[in-house]
């Protein structure tokens, strides 16, 4: 199709076509939740010990990155906050989740804990996925049916 200046149209679709790719590429990395573990109580209750902001731990997931190697992220829910609060979410690393030694990965971690920093930040390889384990949880309260509805945590 031609306009009367004898240049030519851009169809819907065409716009569409270029269009898509940025805006797809905006949407950022999709995670998989299968790649998360619910974090243990002995976990949370270690990490909840160390915590220098007055609030509670909820929705802790563990992500496997290597051998020997794991993120750990929850949410932060702050005492004065109610359950359907969208708390930050705080990421540790550490070689044995059942342990005792966590690093702090993200500012929000190095702000609310008494843990340590890492010599890396949350763009590092895993941290992003145990991030997104937590993201789709985040403001929920907490469940005692395996994270009702999030049957893919059980």
């Amino acid at each position: 199709m031609t306009s009367r200046t004898g240049g030519r149209r851009v169809g819907p679709l065409v716009i569409f076509a270029l269009v898509a790719p940025v805006f797809a590429a905006c949407a950022g990395p999709s995670i998989d939740v299968a790649e998360c573990d619910v974090a243990l109580t002995v976990t949370m209750e270690t990490l909840e010990a160390r915590l220098t902001g007055h609030g509670t731990l909820r929705h802790g997931r563990v992500h496997e990155r290597a051998d020997d190697e794991f993120f750990v992220s929850a949410e932060f829910l702050p005492v004065e906050k109610d359950d359907d609060f969208d708390g930050d979410i705080l990421t540790w690393f550490t070689d044995d989740p059942e342990g005792s030694d966590f690093l702090s990965v993200d500012e929000h971690a190095r702000d609310q804990s008494g843990w340590a920093a890492t010599d890396f930040g949350v763009s590092e390889d895993g941290a992003v996925t145990s991030r997104g384990c937590v993201l789709v949880v985040r403001g929920e309260p907490e469940s005692d049916e395996c994270e009702e509805r999030r049957e893919e945590f059980c």
